[in-house]
């Protein structure tokens, strides 16, 4: 059982990791969106430059991000699977007691 709760709580730190990672590159990249908006309606070319070059610099952010998130979604992945191992031995050792106390 202390095995269980340590790897749930594992789980759930990774968890929290990807979803602030991925919410950090969901607000980059719409902030990329908006300056290459910008860029596209300015008229004045060193001004247009700027949005281009800061919304470059906000897409770069996200991509970071996003690969930020990849680490700690294996590692969840990885940790979810032994859960799941470990939820499946204690169903199995309920299930042959089960059919024990049943045939005795």
């Amino acid at each position: 059982m202390l095995r269980w709760a340590i790897r749930a709580a594992a789980a759930a730190s990774y968890k929290s990791e990807v979803i602030r990672e991925s919410g950090q590159a969901t607000k980059k990249s719409k902030s990329a969106m908006t300056k290459f908006s910008r860029a596209q309606r300015e008229k004045d070319m060193d001004k247009k430059m700027d949005y281009m070059s800061e919304g470059m610099s906000d897409l770069a952010e996200a991509i970071s991000h996003n690969s930020n998130a990849t680490e700690p979604l294996a590692e969840m992945s990885f940790v979810a699977s032994l859960l799941a191992e470990s939820i499946q031995k204690n169903l199995d050792e309920q299930t042959k007691d089960i059919v024990t106390k049943i045939k005795a």
